[in-house]
């Protein structure tokens, strides 16, 4: 009996490996003859190199873009920011490599690219971080935002470029089962057919993304995630899958309105700017190349609205042009619904009239084959009449209680090497100004160092939201401000940023994060010490400045 059922197993296992090897063998990309147009160009997005956890070397990347005719390849490795990859824009074998990192944060991790490198680390809030980088006017995606190690937490964040719709590095972790058994077979006989098999119908991506565009615009994008490297353990890796394998698989087509310049840094602000602005799709390059594609509105007196743009009024038309040599199905979607689909459509384009205000979106399926359920392409949306989103809330507070109205209320604490002197003057308004300045030393042997303004007392906070005050430096900084709360001290911290001009910062203690101690939850009736404090969790070895700090208060 034991006997049967092996051989039977055998059998079936034989079957299945039988199936897998012809589905691989016999899997052929759809041809798509047309030549990219001249206001597209065509990248990637979300890797990583030796900067970071990646086995290639920029040369290494650059060679294998070069191979797969490759626009541009945008570099995300981590750090916040990863120094090295951020300056490392550049022409590289004909292909623009745009410097870039994937920072680490409390929510999860976002892609970021177009700011400028600052003289401190970027902060580990999530709204901060966005903030930041838009202020520099440059892009943030949040990365493999369900992944089950790494998902995004927070989201009540605004401001944000977009959303990573697929992640291939996540949908390789997921499909763990197949990555174990027939992967490797089918990777070594037809590497694409492997690799495309990973992905699976983003439907809680695509509901994610399609509620914040409810209120917002943000864009979807296709991303790598590419290490070229498996693991095989904390120090060996395997050199698979290359960075040329996974470039084949999902794309970015960036469209611009010049050709691109022969400045690297003037090049990558073009591609960053049109893709802030939402004008690019991406595609399954995998399983056709998608050249030729576009979708705009249309609007009654015949201007034309890009993908990511906004449409003054309902009444046009929306545009696909689908010059393809094979029929496909085409959905539309009208905020998060389905608004009109096109089944075995073998149209050249598709014209849709336009009633009401909506954003509307397309998704493009092969009709016939084994991927015909993915989104071989996905168009950002066009926001027809909506109004502009209500800004947010501001802190507009105002202090209720003033905690140092005279004197030398801090005290300096720091590791043994570090400088930190505090004095207070009185200003022209008659309150006092505290002027801290500092130099930042690492100690030999350790890995922490730090100054702060440091003051211990016993303090009630209970009865207020959080903290303001004004501050100003002698350039532009990160500090912490931190408390600590309970009997056996709980640290809470929230990161703060100043510059030479002075600026009113209010932090609600709902935003401060839990840094260490037993406690998740600040007992704000028991704070017993709050530090401004700059370390190395926000600055580097040598640092050196000056802050100047106005009477800080509660509200």
């Amino acid at each position: 009996m034991r006997r049967k059922a092996g051989k039977a197993l055998l059998l079936l296992l034989a079957c299945v490996l039988t199936f897998a090897v012809f589905n691989g063998i016999l899997f052929q990309k759809k041809v798509n003859s047309r030549p990219l147009p001249s206001f597209y160009k065509k990248g990637v997005f979300h890797l990583h190199s030796t900067f970071s956890d990646g086995l290639g070397t920029i040369e290494e990347i650059c060679r294998d873009a070069r191979r797969q005719n490759l626009d541009f390849v945008i570099l995300t490795d981590h750090g916040r920011p990863n120094r090295p990859a951020s300056v490392a824009s550049g022409w590289n074998q004909e292909t623009l490599l745009i410097g870039a990192s994937e920072f680490s944060l409390q929510a999860g991790h976002l892609a970021a690219a177009g700011y400028r490198v600052p003289e401190y680390e970027f902060p580990p809030e999530a709204q901060e971080a966005i903030d930041e980088v838009e202020r520099d006017r440059g892009m943030t995606f949040i990365a493999h935002p369900l992944d089950r190690k790494i998902p995004w937490t927070d989201w009540q964040v605004r401001g944000f470029t977009g959303i990573e719709i697929l992640s291939l590095y996540q949908m390789a972790k997921k499909n763990i089962l197949y990555g174990l058994t027939l992967f490797p077979l089918q990777y070594l006989l037809a590497p694409d057919y492997a690799l495309t098999s990973l992905i699976s119908y983003p439907k809680k991506e695509l509901e994610i993304w399609d509620r914040f565009n409810r209120a917002g615009k943000y864009y979807g994008i296709y991303a790598l995630d590419s290490h070229a490297k498996l693991p095989l353990s904390k120090s060996v890796n395997f050199h698979f899958p290359s960075y040329e394998a996974t470039f084949k698989i999902l794309r970015v087509y960036v469209k611009v309105d010049h050709e691109l310049e022969k400045d690297a840094v003037a090049a990558g602000a073009t591609i960053i700017a049109a893709m802030r602005r939402g004008d690019f799709f991406c595609a399954i390059e995998s399983l056709a190349a998608a050249n030729g594609f576009e979708f705009f509105y249309l609007e009654g007196d015949g201007r034309r609205v890009e993908m990511g743009g906004d449409a003054e009024r309902a009444g046009g038309s929306l545009v696909l042009r689908l010059p393809f040599q094979f029929n496909t199905d085409v959905r539309i979607m009208k905020d998060g619904g389905e608004f009109r689909v096109f089944k075995d459509n073998d149209r050249q384009e598709i014209t849709v009239a336009v009633g009401e205000p909506g954003v509307y979106r397309c998704e493009v399926f092969l009709h016939s084959g084994r991927f015909s359920r993915l989104p071989w392409i996905l168009a950002n949306p066009v926001f027809v009449t909506r109004p502009a989103p209500a800004a947010g809330p501001g802190e507009a507070a105002a202090a209720r209680m003033i905690l140092n109205p005279a004197g030398l209320y801090f005290q300096v604490e720091k590791n043994g090497r570090s400088r930190g002197e505090a004095a207070v003057a009185i200003a022209g308004d008659g309150r006092p100004l505290t002027r801290f300045a500092f130099t930042l030393r690492k100690e030999p042997a350790a890995i922490d160092f730090w100054t702060a303004l440091a003051h211990r007392e016993r303090l009630d906070l209970s009865r207020y939201r959080g903290f303001i005050f004004e501050a100003r430096g002698s350039r532009a900084m990160r500090f912490w401000l931190q408390f600590r709360t309970g009997k056996e001290e709980s640290s809470f911290q929230h990161s703060f940023r100043i510059d030479k001009e002075w600026r009113t910062i209010a932090i609600p203690f709902e935003r401060f994060h839990h840094l260490a101690g037993p406690a998740a939850t600040p007992d704000l009736a028991r704070v017993s010490a709050f530090f401004i404090l700059i370390d190395n969790g926000n600055s580097f070895d040598g640092a050196q400045g000056e802050l100047e700090l106005r009477p800080i208060g509660l509200y």
